[in-house]
């Protein structure tokens, strides 16, 4: 036969279920509440506001473009904005290939960015940059710091390829470079000229340049010490002196790109 239990046995039971039941749910009411007190405190208060704005990785990209470009301001909600957009705006921005914004420290926005790299600027005028996406703007630094000299190009598609291949080379071997001058041939109008910080001149074709440039620290090698002139680097590559050019003696002499550094 089942035990029967009286109701008035279960009462304080259920009494003590359904005041911890109401403790429970009070509990939470009173968190959510404290919760969302403090949140609108949050926000009314200047720890919410951005106080200080840091911009990362610009060399030749102007800090306040940059800014500008974003709209962010000192005192502006650091919610108020979308670090997404922010950086399809930035990137919009001459000179910079990636942003990334980012929240730190509490009030601080930190706007990291990378910029293409310049490979060259104008002969007319050293603060106009050329960028090896093929942008042009203008910089604060003298263009001589990235790369050479280029003279004005008649043949814009060669112009674009060889800042697309100066893009390719080391900044050190670009440094190497001081002027380039576009000289087409009957038979090559790719054909360039490059006049070198060391006193060479180099005749190479824009389809190939950062191929045969490569080879330019070896190719020294080989020429006489002292002796300047011309490296033809079209078909193979030659050398020839300025002595024997100007002065009638000597001659030319074919070079071994592949010789190994020493």
């Amino acid at each position: 036969m089942e035990k029967l239990i009286d109701i008035e046995d279960r009462i304080p039971a259920l009494r003590r279920k359904r005041k911890r039941r109401m403790t429970f749910t009070f509990s939470i009411l009173l968190f959510l509440f404290f919760t969302a007190l403090l949140l609108v405190l949050y926000l009314q208060s200047s720890i919410s506001k951005i106080q200080q704005i840091t911009v990362e990785g610009t060399y030749i990209v102007d800090e306040q473009q940059l800014l500008d470009a974003s709209s962010l301001e000192i005192g502006q909600s650091l919610w108020s904005f979308r670090a997404s957009v922010i950086e399809d705006l930035l990137v919009e921005s001459p000179g910079i290939e990636q942003a990334e914004i980012s929240r730190k420290r509490w009030s601080e926005v930190v706007i990291t960015v990378s910029e293409y790299q310049p490979v060259a600027f104008r002969q007319t005028d050293d603060s106009l940059l050329l960028l090896e996406n093929g942008e042009e703007m203008s910089a604060q630094f003298a263009g001589s710091l990235f790369g050479p000299a280029l003279q004005n190009f008649d043949n814009k598609e060669v112009e674009q390829k060889l800042i697309s291949e100066l893009g390719k080379l080391t900044q050190q071997t670009r440094l190497l470079i001081s002027e380039i001058a576009s000289t087409p041939s009957a038979s090559d109008p790719n054909l360039v000229t490059l006049y070198m910080n060391d006193g060479n001149t180099v005749i190479v074709s824009a389809l190939d340049f950062s191929e045969k440039l490569s080879f330019y620290p070896s190719v020294l090698q080989q020429i006489p010490v002292g002796e300047k002139g011309i490296v033809d680097m079209e078909v193979g590559t030659f050398f020839e002196s300025y002595s024997s050019i100007y002065g009638g003696e000597g001659e030319e002499v074919e070079l071994d790109e592949q010789q190994e550094n020493e």
